[in-house]
């Protein structure tokens, strides 16, 4: 399991855009729709984690 810290960048009309890392190195860079965000009542400002897994199949 890989879990990513990531801070809210800016956003869009639609999309939040969440970042880690340092541009050109390793940077990574999440868009994620407003609604979902908004809907699972995470407040963007204060970051997200993001788990990654090996799928099932």
């Amino acid at each position: 399991m890989l879990k990513l810290d990531m801070t809210l960048k800016n956003e869009t009309k639609t999309c939040y855009r969440f970042e880690r890392g340092e541009r050109g190195k390793d940077q990574m860079t999440l868009y994620l729709k407003k609604s979902d965000v908004d809907d699972a009542g995470i407040d963007p400002r204060k970051g997200i984690t993001v788990t990654v897994e090996e799928g099932a199949k």
